[in-house]
């Protein structure tokens, strides 16, 4: 069994790579060498520059979602930015102005995708500008007639957080949620696919760890893998004011990205690297347009400019934006919005 999952595992990583062989272009290589040379060269002089455009951007199809998790700004109302919904004229907008050398959307920002009543047509959009398009679901909308028109639209990969095996212990988190809906949902995808005799999408069963869940990690591994999906990820959980919420911690320190020192005290540990790849290769665009450096500005305080109003070109290199990357490079540590992020420790 262990060598099945070996295999697929395998063959899923090799049809990933084959998404990007299939879209790749002159244009796009040389952005991402560009990219990274400009990345190795700010991080080595701690001077901030800039050669090429993103590789990557986060779309945010809408802002709102059908449930209430307690760690996340939309599921507990807390969110301080105004509430709405991309239109696809906007939208196709939004791809022209990106430009040819992103490779990679991701339909996910805050907010339940399937929730927007034109998102496969923003999946198909994306897929007509030659994009690997992803986004994440609680899978709460994926009836088998909605399957059908995911697999049919052309999305690459989906994400499928389901926290927990039991209905008290899944909606400990995904307050509003149905287990029941998340395991017919998974269901549902993988007959679409075999009907219909495509391979996509790729679909990643999720498991997000906390203290309450984290016993059921191994049924939930042997559940999905058995139902069918692609990929299967335990993922550590972003906790906010997490000096006060170590009970939610998980027993295991493999599956918590913070650490509880001697002294009581909570921490991601370690020091801050000074340095970030991802605000070299990608961003996130909010369904209004506005540029934000990366998944961790929610509330999208440190707005860089808005892509209805500027190319990306110009956004990209802004004064503003060149001055949010020097501060990653010598003060880290004095940047909010990095506190909470693993990727910004050593």
């Amino acid at each position: 069994m262990i060598f099945s999952k070996q295999i697929r595992t395998q063959l899923v990583a090799s049809r990933i790579a084959w998404m990007y062989l299939r879209t790749i272009s002159w244009v796009r290589i040389i952005n991402i060498v560009q990219l990274q040379l400009s990345y190795v060269y700010s991080a080595l002089l701690k001077r901030a520059c800039i050669w090429g455009r993103p590789w990557a951007v986060s779309i945010e199809p809408l802002n709102v979602c059908n449930l209430q998790c307690p760690e996340c700004p939309t599921g507990l109302r807390t969110l301080s930015r105004h509430k709405g919904m991309v239109d696809v004229k906007r939208y196709q907008t939004m791809l022209h102005h990106i430009g040819k050398t992103v490779w990679h959307v991701n339909l996910y920002f805050q907010g339940e995708p399937f929730m927007h009543p034109d998102f496969f047509a923003l999946v198909k959009e994306a897929k007509k500008a030659r994009l690997v398009v992803e986004t994440s679901t609680n899978a709460q909308f994926l009836s088998y007639q909605q399957a059908i028109k995911t697999v049919k639209s052309g999305l690459d990969i989906l994400v499928v957080s389901l926290d927990g095996m039991t209905q008290p212990v899944y909606e400990e988190y995904r307050v509003g949620g149905q287990l029941s809906k998340v395991l017919d949902g998974i269901l549902n995808l993988v007959k679409a696919k075999r009907e219909l005799g495509l391979n996509k999408p790729i679909i990643r069963a999720q498991f997000i760890a906390f203290h309450h869940n984290q016993h059921q990690i191994g049924e939930f591994k042997k559940t999905v893998w058995a139902m069918g999906v692609d990929m299967v990820e335990v993922k550590k959980a972003q906790i906010y004011g997490v000096e006060n919420k170590v009970h939610m911690l998980p027993t295991d320190a493999r599956l918590s990205r913070y650490k509880v020192n001697h002294d009581g005290s909570v921490g991601l540990g370690d020091q801050y690297k000074n340095k970030c790849w991802k605000h070299w290769s990608s961003a996130v665009l909010t369904w209004e347009g506005d540029l934000l450096p990366c998944c961790f500005d929610k509330d999208a305080k440190y707005i860089m400019g808005n892509i209805y109003e500027q190319s990306m070109v110009e956004v990209w290199s802004t004064p503003a934006y060149l001055s949010f990357r020097r501060n990653i490079l010598l003060h880290q540590n004095e940047i909010d919005i990095c506190n909470n992020c693993p990727l910004s420790r050593k």
